[in-house]
């Protein structure tokens, strides 16, 4: 507890016998903090590492029996597959439409650019929806993975055994434990 008396009686005492006083080093104190403002002082301030700027955080996905990936910044969201609406005279190219929440999606054929076999969709298919200057485009999965982020470093350019394999729309692949997987360029994709 603080004792109130003793202080008050103690400050009117300093006050009245000032040569009695003891020297007071706050202003020494004041100067040496003075000095020192804005210098590092060592072992106080530790230095900041910053997260490598060179990751990207992929969604990987399967078609058929191959595994693929594509930026997660390109995507708007993801939904259940749905049956597309033809567009007469449209490109061989686009499967239909289709209506997510009110907004028109063009759905794309990525599996025969792949060169993946038609498939049925199934209770795990998926509809991978990215924004586009032009509006909204999708592209049905057979199954959506997981997110992950990596180090840039870690993609390797394509393999290529012969030229038919190459594909513009490949940006390279990802070597895993149990599987490769290949990381597209989703703007040439659905181009």
């Amino acid at each position: 507890m603080v004792n109130l008396a003793k202080i008050r009686k103690k400050a009117k005492g300093s006050s009245d016998h000032p040569t009695t006083r003891q020297p007071d080093n706050a202003q020494t104190k004041l100067q040496s903090f003075l000095s020192t403002v804005g210098q590092k002082r060592a072992g106080i301030v530790q230095e900041v590492i910053a997260p490598p700027q060179d990751e990207v955080e992929l969604l990987t996905f399967t078609l058929g029996e191959e595994r693929y990936a594509i930026e997660i910044g390109d995507i708007a969201e993801i939904v259940g597959a749905q049956t597309a609406t033809r567009i007469p005279n449209a490109d061989s190219g686009i499967v239909g439409v289709i209506s997510v929440r009110g907004s028109i999606v063009t759905l794309v054929d990525v599996r025969s650019r792949l060169k993946q076999p038609a498939r049925a969709p199934s209770k795990d298919s998926r509809v991978i929806v990215i924004r586009k200057e032009g509006g909204l485009i999708g592209f049905e999965v057979d199954r959506v993975l997981r997110p992950s982020k990596i180090e840039r470093a870690t993609i390797e350019p394509q393999p290529v055994v012969h030229p038919d394999e190459e594909s513009e729309c490949i940006r390279g692949v990802i070597r895993g434990q149990n599987a490769l997987t290949i990381v597209l360029d989703l703007s040439k994709l659905v181009a």
